[in-house]
């Protein structure tokens, strides 16, 4: 319990570290008190949503530096609920995770729902993952909800919450496979942040098994960001190999051992590309594409 409350209270209290929160009458913390505590408290009574959160951390960290003082925890719980009352986003972040903790001996996994549900519509993505992967998790698997907090924190401009739904229709290890869904969320991730590579190469992996020629545009960008990073390359090279063994062009998978020796595979699945050779009805294609799998199988073992 006290490394849970550390963790939160040292995660949250580095933004807060330096505030200079203003009371009601506009006068600087350290301007007028030598102690915070009671400025804080004295601005929550008035209003200052901000001061109750700061006031909930401080109290936590409070219980959790003292052998546990019950009193300490339940301020900490009090100012925290008075500002997420409020609608202050992440104060009802905090109680979620304080509720839904293993270590937690009030542990309330509806009271940690409610409380991250209520932040992530006030708008903490945080949150909004938080809640999905609860829901992806097989003892409480709902994927239709996890799926449904996914699209809340990429609406909300979330890169991470739209790559994470695009990878959840895209293995279908929790979902139907769907890739024109998954293509929308890879490629509203990279309209967020273009400077993530793992989007663009799901993308080229979906264009391989739908066999199609890789989107030229994603792969000027791809070309353009990542040609000095060795790791995108090699997968991208990877992908490439597979695309020309299909289309019964040249390929060189020395050249890419050689390229990229002593690097591996390892983050990779080929779960999808699997599939897709399976159901290749060109033979000689296959062929040439499961002794390629297999090649790059052993590649990696070796380069382990």
């Amino acid at each position: 319990m006290n490394r849970l409350l550390t963790i939160i209270f040292l995660f949250l209290s580095i933004v807060y570290a330096d505030s200079e929160l203003q009371d009601w009458s506009g006068a600087k913390v350290d301007e007028v008190y030598q102690g915070k505590y009671d400025i804080y408290k004295m601005a929550c009574e008035h209003g200052n949503d901000e001061a109750c959160f700061v006031l909930g951390l401080m109290n936590l960290q409070n219980y959790a530096q003292n052998n546990n003082d019950k009193a300490y925890l339940k301020k900490g719980i009090d100012f925290l609920d008075i500002a997420c009352t409020r609608n202050y986003e992440q104060s009802c972040m905090v109680l979620g995770l304080l509720y839904i903790s293993s270590s937690f001996e009030n542990k309330d996994e509806n009271l940690a729902l409610y409380y991250l549900d209520k932040s992530c519509k006030l708008g903490n993505n945080a949150s909004c993952i938080g809640i999905a992967k609860y829901y992806e998790d097989e003892k409480h698997s709902n994927m239709q909800k996890s799926i449904h907090y996914l699209n809340i924190a990429c609406d909300n401009k979330s890169n991470e919450a739209c790559g994470y739904a695009g990878i959840v229709y895209h293995d279908g290890k929790k979902i139907e496979i769907d890739y024109q869904k998954a293509l929308i969320f890879y490629k509203k991730s990279i309209a967020l942040d273009p400077k993530y590579p793992s989007n663009y190469l799901n993308i080229f992996e979906i264009d391989l098994v739908e066999n199609r020629v890789f989107d030229k545009i994603l792969e000027k960008n791809f070309l353009k960001l990542f040609a000095k990073d060795r790791q995108s390359m090699m997968f991208y090279d990877m992908l490439k190999i597979f695309q020309n063994a299909k289309l019964h062009k040249r390929y060189n998978l020395t050249l890419w051992n050689k390229k990229y020796k002593n690097m591996n595979l390892n983050e990779w699945d080929f779960g999808t590309i699997e599939k897709w050779i399976e159901g290749t009805n060109d033979i000689k294609a296959k062929r040439e594409l499961s002794k390629i799998l297999e090649a790059f199988k052993k590649l990696n073992k070796e380069n382990r």
